[in-house]
């Protein structure tokens, strides 16, 4: 199995503590402008806390897929091109975008060293990259 580094999988423990932090950080903000505004409206203070939503909401999200596969293997996939064992190449980072939130998430690449075809499990390959 590829190895697993920084910004990759983590412990259910870990992915928690990384969460609960991400949450202090998000009340801080949210708490700076409450006292920079004082005489907000409970419709302001909503806006505000809706614009911090979405991050809350992303974190969650990836922080629960990263305590999954990531979709590395034992074994490296075969090029779907020309059959060769494809090269494990790390952990990049991928944006999605959902209806109540956004994030990025790590998911394992492979690239064929033969013809160069990309793959991040367990989705399609990709065109050869380039130079």
């Amino acid at each position: 199995m590829p190895e697993r580094g920084s910004g990759a999988r983590q412990t259910p423990s870990a992915a928690r503590e990384e969460f609960v932090r991400r949450s202090e950080d998000l009340w801080d903000e949210f708490n700076a402008w409450y006292q920079g505004h004082p005489e907000a409206t409970l419709d302001e203070m909503e806006a505000e806390l809706g614009k911090q939503r979405r991050a809350i909401l992303g974190s969650f999200l990836e922080l629960s897929l990263r305590q999954g596969d990531l979709g590395a293997a034992p074994e490296a996939p075969s090029c779907s091109r020309c059959g060769e064992p494809m090269v494990f190449k790390g952990y990049p980072k991928k944006e999605v975008h959902g209806l109540e939130a956004d994030t990025t998430i790590p998911r394992a690449y492979y690239v064929c060293p033969t013809c160069g075809v990309g793959l991040f499990p367990p989705g399609p390959s990709s065109t050869p990259e380039e130079g």
